[in-house]
């Protein structure tokens, strides 16, 4: 932990001078007065500072700086607050107009910190502001680190706000250092959505396809209590959707999921530097694969969940947007041979032929390769404590089913194990009338490898 206390203030400490210069100098007895432009500066350092507005609750839900917790004014003038663990630590003050955040700002110093910094009010603040809108809910998810799971969430429409932070442990706030020693905390991302624009159910199970909902304290590579897998709702009204998607998640496991699924005890936001990581940070870290944070990009437009599932029937709904898989030999297209083209059930983009469909004998159509390489797109998949590679159509984001390498090898080698509800067969006589007489070739193209 950096120490940043000076000499000139330390004097001043050692021989008990007491008042406090005008806020305005650089210098004052106990901390120090920093300008706007260097709060935000020392916002981006990774030094594990903590934000601390000072406000009555009523006005930091009203709109705060991202990141920082709420200890009010009053009650530091009471008692030392017990969020704050480490005297070392930098906090930097703020409240309304400047004159809280300078009483606080003294007061935490007398309490013993060291690097108290104050910048003043946050009605000249020029950066980013956090506000909650009237009817908006909140849902927390813990999916191991934060960083990938608060950019993943950050896409769908009805989310309109995230933020990470440390949940469900001890009742003091703790530092990130202390998080990963295990201080009991949950890395988790808080949610703040529109309830009329998305549930807690569909948020849980865009959750579910980013998690290995059977791994105990790991996602990825990451290992630690604080990387458990975690629901903590914040309205009674909130759990029967997502007890019916948690209770279906359980079934195609086939086992007790290590999910967390209760009220949310206590949470605690992390520091600046964690919020949006990967957004200032494209190349970091991540145990979520980078085609999961374009889901939304690829949404089928202007057509309403309800309306897809209405369309396509549940199955084709619950395999290609909630990567369910449709039990083995049960598929339309398992033991089916016919002439033609296999399309995305969801959009109509061209998949698989069956000039390379082939019978694999596993319950679930099997093609050698996609109609072309770009048709698909691969991800790794550590759900259910396994190491596959996912399959999804490129176009529409639609989950598809898996690939392997234990396909025919005199004809590459792969297995593409594809879910037959995530598919539509066109006939071969069908295709000029249904729009696709361009991928007529292919079939005389084999003809003619065929020699006949």
């Amino acid at each position: 932990m950096k120490r940043i206390r000076t000499a000139a203030a330390a004097l001043l400490a050692a021989i008990g001078l007491a008042g406090c210069v005008s806020a305005k100098t650089e210098e004052t007895k106990n901390y120090r007065h920093i300008s706007m432009e260097k709060a935000a500066q020392m916002m981006e350092e990774e030094d594990g500072h903590i934000i601390v507005d000072v406000r009555r609750p009523e006005e930091y839900e009203e709109g705060h700086i991202p990141g920082a917790v709420n200890i009010p004014n009053e009650l530091i003038q009471e008692e030392e607050p017990s969020q704050l663990k480490d005297r070392d630590q930098i906090l930097l003050v703020y409240c309304r107009t400047g004159r809280r955040s300078r009483l606080a700002a003294e007061k935490l110093a007398g309490y013993g910190y060291v690097n108290v910094y104050e910048f003043g009010g946050i009605l000249d603040w020029p950066g980013e502001i956090e506000t909650k809108k009237e009817g908006m809910m909140d849902l927390y998810l813990a999916g191991g680190c934060f960083w990938g799971v608060q950019k993943y969430l950050d896409q769908f429409d009805g989310v309109i706000k995230t933020e990470a932070g440390y949940a469900n442990g001890p009742d003091k706030a703790p530092t990130y250092e202390e998080v990963c020693r295990g201080s009991g905390h949950a890395e988790t991302v808080k949610i703040t959505y529109d309830p009329e624009v998305i549930g807690p159910e569909k948020l849980v199970e865009y959750y579910f396809m980013v998690i290995d909902p059977l791994s105990v304290n790991r996602q990825g590579n990451d290992k630690g209590v604080q990387y458990r897998t975690g629901i903590y709702y914040t309205e009674e009204s909130q759990l029967p959707g997502i007890e019916e998607v948690y209770r279906k998640e359980e079934e195609k496991a086939g086992k007790p999921l290590a999910v967390e699924l209760m009220p949310l005890k206590n949470y605690f936001p992390a520091e600046s530097y964690h919020q949006k990581y990967l957004s200032k940070h494209p190349d970091g870290y991540c145990h979520i694969g980078e085609d999961y944070f374009h889901l939304s990009d690829e949404e089928t437009a202007g057509e309403s969940a309800e309306e897809l599932k209405e369309r396509i029937g549940q199955l084709a709904y619950d395999v290609t947007q909630n990567a369910a898989t449709e039990r083995a030999f049960t598929g339309e297209y398992d033991d089916f041979f016919e002439k033609g083209l296999y399309v995305d059930v969801v959009s109509g983009e061209p998949l698989f032929t069956s000039l390379d469909k082939y019978d694999s004998g596993c319950g679930w159509p099997a093609f050698t390769k996609p109609i072309a390489e770009d048709a698909v797109k691969k991800s790794m998949d550590l759900s259910y404590g396994m190491i596959r590679t996912e399959v999804r159509s490129s176009s529409a984001g639609s989950h598809l089913g898996h690939v392997f390498s234990d396909g025919p090898k005199d004809r590459g080698g792969q297995r593409y194990c594809i879910n037959s509800a995530s598919l539509r067969f066109i006939p071969y006589e069908k295709m000029e009338e249904e729009g696709y007489g361009d991928y007529l070739a292919l079939f005389e193209e084999d003809v003619e490898s065929a020699g006949l």
